[in-house]
């Protein structure tokens, strides 16, 4: 009878070890996965703080999505996070948790204004859903501990972390750690097809 049960046992602990290799073979994935998908940090995105001489004059038709947003981009310039070296950064709503981007370069006047939205969180003047660093071209959306404070824990789902890369034309997502080639699509129509009667 011995005998008989010996091959069964022997499979047995085949399946035992197959199993045990599979279930490490998942977890160094996950550990892998999980380095890999290191979200973005300032460091990795440095630039060079240089600062204005004094406050320079917008350039409101430096892109199609700019001319509309005049006023806003002064205030930018005036009052914006200051961030990836000579940049100052702002938003402004563009419905229920939707806001553009504008940014002014401080030492020549040129802007920009995101041609897509960002779903932000926050319901106050003290509420920062933006996130940057003077020396750094990282900007972070929903920073996860802004987000945390205003809803708790879980956070909700549609105000997750996003990063860009600002290039100094563009504003790229990063994604899994890597940087998008375009921004991401447009949402809005250009100043000049917006002011058509």
């Amino acid at each position: 009878m011995q005998q008989s049960e010996l091959p069964s046992q022997g499979k047995g602990l085949i399946f035992d070890v197959a199993m045990r290799l599979t279930i490490c073979l998942i977890a160094l994935c996950v550990v892998c996965f999980s380095v890999n998908a290191q979200e973005p940090r300032f460091t990795d995105y440095p630039a060079k703080v240089v600062k204005p001489k004094s406050l320079v004059k917008i350039q409101s038709r430096s892109s199609a999505d700019t001319h509309c947003f005049r006023t806003m981009l002064r205030q930018t310039a005036k009052e914006g996070t200051r961030f990836a070296g000579h940049y100052a950064i702002n938003y402004w709503g563009c419905g229920t948790s939707c806001a553009r981007i504008g940014i002014v370069d401080l030492l020549t006047g040129r802007t920009y204004v995101s041609p897509f939205y960002v779903g932000i969180a926050g319901g106050g003047p003290e509420v920062k859903p933006i996130k940057t660093e003077p020396n750094s071209r990282l900007v972070l959306v929903n920073d996860p501990e802004m987000v945390r404070k205003e809803y708790g824990e879980p956070p909700p789902e549609e105000f997750a972390p996003t990063y860009f890369l600002w290039t100094g034309r563009n504003l790229l997502p990063i994604r899994q750690g890597k940087v998008d080639r375009a921004e991401p699509a447009r949402a809005f129509e250009r100043c000049a097809e917006a002011n058509r009667l």
